[in-house]
């Protein structure tokens, strides 16, 4: 087994990082009842200015959302049986529907002016397919220790439980995700409900 996916004996400890990370970060559910596959967090950006591919520059201090996978909706989905845990198209759709919720909010204003959303993910692919700009991370040991995390993650709650052989034969990338608020609001607003 690689180095970069946990061994299976040291999985019980995840949930646990995954609560507490919870907690320190104060991420919240997006649907109030903790039910959606969304979490997220409003936080300030904290590096470099970037520009974004439609021209958004998101600078040092900018209000952003963070957007987080609720590893919980895995877990309940697959203790009922429900194939959308793990069918990448009813996760795409769940996604999508939840992302229609958050562009709701953000047009609102309820979380204050914000600049842009942004994530970080194994799943680029699936992430480009929702509309999100994936980018390359530099090579880092924070990127490491996050790879080995969220590889961790997936073999808890992702993908049919603890049996993740993906993981073991292809080596997951760690990108960042991002999306401009006005491209967010032009493919999510109200206008395509």
């Amino acid at each position: 087994m690689p180095k970069s996916v946990p061994p299976r004996f040291v999985l019980m400890f995840w949930p646990l990082a995954d609560r507490l990370l919870r907690v320190v970060r104060h991420i919240k559910p997006l649907i109030a009842d903790d039910s959606g596959i969304i979490r997220f967090n409003v936080g300030h950006y904290k590096g470099p200015t970037r520009v974004l591919n439609d021209g958004t520059e998101v600078k040092g201090g900018d209000t952003i959302v963070e957007v987080h996978l609720n590893n919980d909706w895995f877990k309940r989905r697959r203790n009922l049986n429900l194939g959308a845990s793990q069918s990448a198209r009813a996760f795409l759709g769940c996604y999508a529907q939840e992302l229609r919720i958050l562009a709701r909010q953000v047009a609102s204003g309820t979380f204050g002016e914000i600049v842009a959303l942004r994530g970080i993910t194994l799943l680029g692919v699936a992430a480009r397919r929702l509309g999100f700009q994936v980018d390359e991370m530099p090579d880092s040991l924070w990127k490491k220790g996050a790879r080995f995390y969220m590889a961790g993650l997936m073999q808890v709650y992702h993908l049919r439980g603890g049996d993740v052989p993906m993981l073991r034969e292809k080596s997951w990338e760690l990108k960042e995700i991002w999306f401009s608020k006005a491209s967010l609001l032009s493919k999510y607003g109200s206008k395509h409900e």
